[in-house]
């Protein structure tokens, strides 16, 4: 039997002990015949998947702190155009980082696409705010074209998700422009 579907068959197995949906020594049987009687070897992969969870958990940690610090900088605080750059420049290092991590552990990397667009969405206010000094028609057109931005990423990517939010964000945007 292949490697893959033993896997799959001892998760299975070691899923059945821990939630007792059968007796502990028929998955004991059942995980002994699969291993060839190498248990150990498969607790140790098992022990493995939990540390790179938890790793993963620390990177979906990282990145909600990432929004909220960049939410922070860009509404409550006073910080120059410089710095608020400077710290989107540091997340999106940190975003690169995350992304590649997910992609080596064959990781759906959706939050880090979310993430990114979400901190695009607060640096294209920044660049409102600290170039066309707080205008509403740039900042209707900045926002126009970070929709047509997720749009057109969405479809090229294929994340039906960031198609349907720009245009979604697009309707809503010409819904407030007119109204």
């Amino acid at each position: 039997m292949k490697d893959e579907k033993k896997n799959i068959l001892l998760n299975e197995f070691y899923f059945w002990k821990e939630h007792k949906m059968l007796p502990e020594h028929y998955c004991d049987y059942l995980i002994a015949l699969y291993t060839e009687g190498d248990e150990k070897k498969q607790q140790k992969k098992k022990y493995r998947n939990k540390k790179k969870f938890q790793f993963e958990l620390l990177f979906y940690l990282l990145l909600l702190i990432m929004i909220a610090v960049m939410a922070v900088i860009t509404y409550i605080t006073a910080i120059s155009f410089g710095m608020q750059t400077l710290f989107l420049s540091t997340f999106v290092v940190l975003l690169f980082i995350i992304w590649f991590y997910f992609r080596q552990n064959k990781i759906n990397a959706m939050s880090v696409y979310m993430t990114a667009a979400f901190l695009f969405l607060l640096y294209t206010v920044q660049i409102n705010d600290a170039f066309f000094d707080h205008a509403s028609i740039s900042l209707y057109w900045l926002l126009l074209i970070n929709c047509f931005i997720w749009v057109v990423a969405g479809m090229i990517g294929k994340q039906l998700f960031f198609s349907i939010t720009g245009l979604l964000a697009i309707v809503l945007l010409i819904v407030f422009i007119v109204i």
